[in-house]
């Protein structure tokens, strides 16, 4: 009697399990379907192994379990992660009131008081400017940094709202921009933060924002929060 030849159930499993977008339940289906059909056509001479039909069906039941494992961790993660969103909204309206510094080059100014601006300083300079430019990326101002404002570490200074010739500049938001010149003649641009008052907490659908001085910024953004001014 003619027979046709069978591949091995090796080559069966990888087949029901290459489409990674199938689910586990489907695979076990699609795995046991192919089995029945290559037992039905096994060569009578050469019947199938029994040890390793044995071997595979273990190893695709193994296979399983690390299915249902792998969901189970993932549920956790989920469940963790929901947790830890919970005990952070919870927490935040606590910053509400204290002052915080955050990344950030833009300047909301109100026409009225003045806007903070920090950086870090790593290196030691000899000069500095704060550049300030309105929306379409003007310079509006120029703040000339004194020898205390250039050394080593943290920084804040203030900025009026208003322009070089000492007019005061609309209501908006602005950009700053920080560099500072080293004794080689080499400038570095720092980064800035703003610094100021956590006066809201509002929760988004693209993530949590604080605002400081009237700007929203990232909670993520947020490098420090004391109780006292800066």
């Amino acid at each position: 009697m003619a027979t046709t030849p069978i591949t091995t159930t090796g080559n069966v499993f990888s087949t029901a399990t290459q489409n990674s977008g199938n689910t586990a339940k489907s695979q076990q289906i699609d795995f046991l379907s192919m089995l029945m059909v290559q037992l039905k056509n096994q060569d009578p001479s050469q019947p199938y192994d029994n040890q390793q039909f044995a071997a595979q069906l273990a190893t695709f039941s193994q296979l399983e379990e690390l299915g249902k494992i792998r969901n189970l961790l993932d549920g956790q993660a989920d469940v963790i992660g929901m947790m830890a969103m919970s005990m952070e909204n919870t927490a935040l309206p606590g910053m509400i009131g204290k002052y915080a510094s955050a990344a950030s080059s833009t300047l909301d100014s109100d026409g009225i008081n003045p806007c903070e601006i920090g950086y870090k300083s790593v290196l030691p300079a000899v000069s500095g400017q704060a550049k300030i430019m309105d929306s379409s990326g003007k310079i509006v101002r120029i703040i000339n940094l004194d020898s205390a404002d250039c050394k080593v570490g943290e920084h804040s200074i203030s900025w009026d709202g208003k322009d070089d010739a000492g007019n005061q500049l609309l209501p908006g938001k602005y950009k700053v921009s920080v560099e500072l010149t080293e004794a080689d003649g080499g400038v570095d641009k720092m980064d800035t933060y703003t610094v100021g008052k956590i006066e809201a907490i509002r929760f988004k659908s693209t993530g949590t924002v604080v605002v400081i001085n009237g700007n929203e910024v990232s909670l993520g953004a947020i490098n420090d929060v004391r109780e006292t001014p800066y």
